[in-house]
């Protein structure tokens, strides 16, 4: 642990200098799109981290995350579009000016989310469950409805124009805020009570912990980093729309904390990458392709622990039994995507052998089929990836673990340790 002040004066300082280099580097190695998806990337870190603290460590359910980062953006974008120029015209320095309006509306944005979290938790994180996310739903829907109705805000086309304001820097600035904060929060005296309140409620407040004040407070502050990322993507897009803090985007989120592990904040910040870069990846067929061939190994290497008990029983029966599925998988995909050329090589006299409209069928152009509709194909497989994790991992990625220095230090104690008992036999 780090106590000395100007050391971590130092080591902040130095983080700061490699992302302004980062942000230098980036664009000018990989271009402007890679650029961007690792700026999207940053901010589904935040969000994922920040509902953590709400879905995993406290173990309350939200569905309408989106429903404060819609606050946190309109609220962003109102303050740099009717208040950013006055301080703008006013100011000596433009860079110094730009930065102050940009903190002044993030910070404005994570108090509207906050308020707006803490307003939706006082009356209603008295319930559990269910009943906890229809009231977190329903708040993400009357947002959406109240800022469709606002003029001054764009109403139902958006609010367009907005200034381009977040950057490299500012995201993964606040990205290493944000999950330092929440981690710090985990393991403190409070990070404790709220993992209480996540494993027996009633045994909580039976040792005299504040339930509804703990869950609120999760709520607040989740809410809040849901805010600022609300005003990070507003800014970068440089368009807040409506539709862009649906029920979907909440359940994107949902989706990225469940696949990590609930309460694992290494594995939201893992997922949330990871389903970025699918996203962009699954605008191609070819990226389906290769995402369909990993998503195979993957199912393939998360059901080994099921069937190696039985390989030194029945053998290669049992490794047949293991790779049945994941080869036939495989087969079926580059039959789809290479079913052409695989065609060529059967004999014309087997095809008019086929039962009649089958060749014709087996002749026809899947692959464009596939081409015009990329775009659905990449909800088919993220619910692909859920399906194939909950079955053969339903605590996600990572469960509860986070990364830590330690697991190395025990693993090479424990190799320094097997070590000396071999040296000693």
């Amino acid at each position: 642990m780090i106590r000395s002040f100007p050391l971590r004066l130092a080591i902040a300082a130095g983080v700061l200098f490699a992302l302004w280099f980062l942000q230098r580097t980036i664009p000018q190695t990989f271009g402007p799109y890679i650029n961007l998806i690792v700026i999207l990337a940053g901010v589904n870190i935040i969000l994922a981290v920040s509902l953590t603290l709400i879905n995993g460590i406290t173990g309350q359910f939200s569905l309408g995350h989106a429903g404060f980062m819609a606050v946190g953006a309109y609220v962003a974008a109102s303050f740099t579009v009717y208040v950013g120029p006055q301080i703008l015209a006013r100011a000596q320095n433009e860079s110094v000016a730009r930065f102050v309006v940009f903190l002044g509306a993030i910070l404005l944005a994570a108090i509207a989310a906050g308020f707006a979290g803490w307003l939706v938790g006082l009356p209603s994180l008295r319930l559990r469950g269910d009943y906890l996310a229809i009231v977190t739903l329903g708040f993400g829907q009357i947002i959406i409805a109240i800022v469709t109705t606002i003029k001054e805000v764009g109403g139902a086309l958006g609010f367009t124009n907005l200034p381009l304001y977040t950057n490299f820097l500012w995201v993964f600035a606040l990205v290493i805020l944000c999950v330092l904060s929440i981690r710090n929060l985990a393991v403190s005296h409070l990070g404790r009570s709220m993992k209480a309140v996540r494993d027996d409620e009633i045994a909580a407040a039976a040792i005299g912990i504040n339930t509804t004040k703990i869950k609120v407070l999760a709520f607040v502050i989740g809410s809040m980093w849901a805010g600022v990322a609300g005003a990070l993507s507003v800014h970068l897009i440089q368009l807040a729309q409506p539709d862009s803090f649906n029920f979907v985007r909440s359940v994107e989120i949902v989706v990225m904390v469940v696949l990590g592990g609930l309460g694992s904040i290494t594995g939201a910040t893992i997922t949330a990458v990871l389903l970025t870069v699918l996203e962009n990846v699954l605008r191609t067929i070819q990226g389906a392709f290769i995402v369909g061939l990993a998503l195979v190994a993957l199912a393939a290497i998360l059901s080994l622990p099921r069937h190696r008990p039985r390989f030194k029983t029945e053998g290669a029966r049992a490794l047949l039994r293991w790779l049945f599925w994941p080869l036939f998988s495989a087969f079926v995909l580059c039959a789809i995507f290479f079913h052409k050329p695989l065609m060529a090589l059967i004999p014309t006299s087997w095809q008019n052998a086929l039962p009649l409209g089958m060749g014709e069928f087996l002749q026809s152009d899947w692959r464009g089929w596939f081409e015009a509709r990329v775009s659905a194909l990449r909800f088919v497989i993220y619910a692909l990836i859920l399906i194939v994790l909950m079955l053969l991992r339903p605590q996600g990625l990572l469960g509860r673990s986070e990364f830590s220095w330690n697991l190395f230090r025990r693993a090479q104690n424990k190799n320094s340790d097997q070590n000396v008992s071999g040296a000693l036999e």
